[in-house]
């Protein structure tokens, strides 16, 4: 019998890699929660929009929602739609949980996106925080696999993209005269619903 063998002391302890991405415990730096973000949200709609091709609430052919929408909601449909949301609530709560445990705070900071205003300032912290270095209270850094880094740079790229897309689209309408105050703006962006 070896020495090492018997004595924990004397021997290498072995590093498993027990990460579960979608379990409370652990950490997501900046672009794995990104990159999850982007996951569950893809995974959310496809899901939401094979539920409504389902249950015949969107029709593709005429690209039309059912006209009694509201009462097909009440039904099974309804369900599945609340079974979507709540599983997709839960995700983006352990994502964000594991990206404060990251920056050494408690998961129960999430509460702070009840506060009006301080939703805003905790989302932008999650974003532009950095993580702490090496080991804190919550464990080892996690290392960022290739696929999370590929869907954390597109969904950025698209971000920005979209926020280019919108500011051009409101300033041609402003230079052309379509749009003359805040309030046309509103009224011309909500006239459709």
């Amino acid at each position: 019998m070896n020495p090492q063998d018997s004595a924990p002391f004397f021997s290498r302890s072995q590093a498993t890699n027990t990460d579960n991405p979608l379990s409370l415990q652990g950490r997501f730096g900046r672009l794995s929660s990104i990159g999850w973000y982007a996951f569950v949200h893809l995974i959310t709609f496809f899901a939401t929009i094979a539920l409504s091709l389902t249950m015949g609430i969107f029709n593709l052919t005429t690209l039309s929602m059912d006209h009694q929408f509201i009462n097909t909601l009440k039904g099974i449909a309804g369900l599945g739609f609340a079974v979507i949301m709540l599983l997709y609530l839960y995700f983006l709560m352990v994502i964000t949980v594991r990206r404060l445990h990251d920056m050494n705070r408690s998961g129960w900071f999430i509460l702070l996106f009840m506060l009006p205003l301080l939703n805003i300032l905790l989302g932008m912290y999650l974003l532009l925080g950095s993580g702490t270095a090496g080991i804190n209270n919550y464990g080892l850094p996690r290392e960022t696999p290739v696929w999370e880094k590929i869907l954390a740079w597109l969904m950025i790229i698209l971000m920005l993209l979209s926020f280019l897309a919108s500011s051009s689209m409101l300033s041609y309408m402003v230079g052309a005269g379509d749009l003359d105050m805040p309030q046309q703006v509103i009224q011309k962006g909500s006239e459709y619903f």
